[in-house]
């Protein structure tokens, strides 16, 4: 049993009449990488400021590491990155770095291996002024990093960045991942989620839409592409499916969605017996971005 690194349950924040977040419920182990994922306002950003005590919950709780510490110590082992990072400009990366391991009592060793981990290196002399957004950005998780946390927290990590920099945070996040550190990130954009994320939790104005593995989310909807000669009787056939949802026909083409997972051969098997011979079987799967449209528009 891979131990919890934090356990979030039933969380509630109201601001007025606005519920920001509702019931919101979410186990975090060790080393995967969590994707919150949902549109802008939909309380990703709050549900985050409430486990790192920077916003007050309204109902509900939440406990780091089984509960075995307080959160104010618990925290000591968390690295977050939830505001723009704010550097001294006229000072250079090493130098901001080396600030922050003095604020917090770590090793001026730990300044060159984390640069080296987020690609800083060459430009570790460079006053920060001189850096781009995503070089900001990079510094940002580099300085996060300091503490060798147990769980990196990211918010809209690639928020304004150009396409070679988003490209770069994801590269970074994929190998902090790979040395076993546990991330959370919460992003409104799908893509991100699909290639950096093992599990995601997808909300919508607060509320809780699907919970579990990206593969899982992948997995959890495919349906069948179907022709025969004879269309009509198919599609009676399918019908009479234990397992059937819905039929459609389009353009010549019989659509078949199912409750639970059906595999082609058992459903080519089960029609053949029907004396139907399929001329066409495909299993199509919708994509994660149809899916979570298809999610956040209900």
């Amino acid at each position: 049993m891979e131990s919890t690194i934090l356990s979030i349950n039933k969380l509630n924040k109201r601001y007025g009449k606005i519920h920001a977040v509702k019931d919101v419920s979410l186990e975090i182990h060790k080393g995967n990488v969590y994707g919150i994922l949902g549109p802008n306002g939909s309380g990703k950003s709050t549900t985050l400021g409430i486990v790192l005590n920077v916003v007050n919950k309204t109902s509900g709780d939440y406990s780091w590491f089984d509960g075995a510490m307080q959160t104010h110590e618990a925290l000591k082992k968390v690295g977050a990155i939830i505001e723009r990072p704010n550097f001294y400009p006229y000072m250079t990366a090493k130098e901001n770095l080396e600030l922050v391991c003095k604020i917090k009592g770590i090793n001026y060793e730990k300044v060159n291996e984390k640069l080296e981990i987020v690609g800083l290196m060459d430009r570790k002399d460079s006053k920060f002024k001189t850096f781009s957004l995503g070089m900001k950005q990079r510094l940002a998780i580099a300085s996060a990093l300091l503490n060798d946390p147990e769980i990196l927290i990211l918010d809209e990590p690639t928020n304004g960045l150009d396409p070679q920099g988003i490209h770069q945070i994801r590269d970074i996040i994929r190998l902090i991942a790979s040395q076993g550190t546990t991330i959370l990130l919460a992003s409104h954009l799908l893509d991100e989620v699909e290639k950096v994320c093992s599990h995601v939790l997808v909300l919508r104005y607060g509320e809780i839409l699907y919970n579990g593995t990206v593969d899982g989310m992948i997995a959890h909807e495919g349906y069948f592409e179907l022709q025969a000669n004879d269309n009509p009787k198919l599609m009676q056939a399918l019908n009479l499916h234990p397992e059937i949802k819905k039929t459609s026909e389009v353009e010549g083409k019989v659509i078949a969605h199912f409750k639970s997972i059906v595999e082609a051969a058992q459903l080519n098997r089960y029609l053949f017996d029907q004396g139907i011979c399929l001329n066409h079987l495909v299993l199509k799967k919708l994509s994660l971005e149809e899916q979570f449209l298809a999610l956040t528009k209900q």
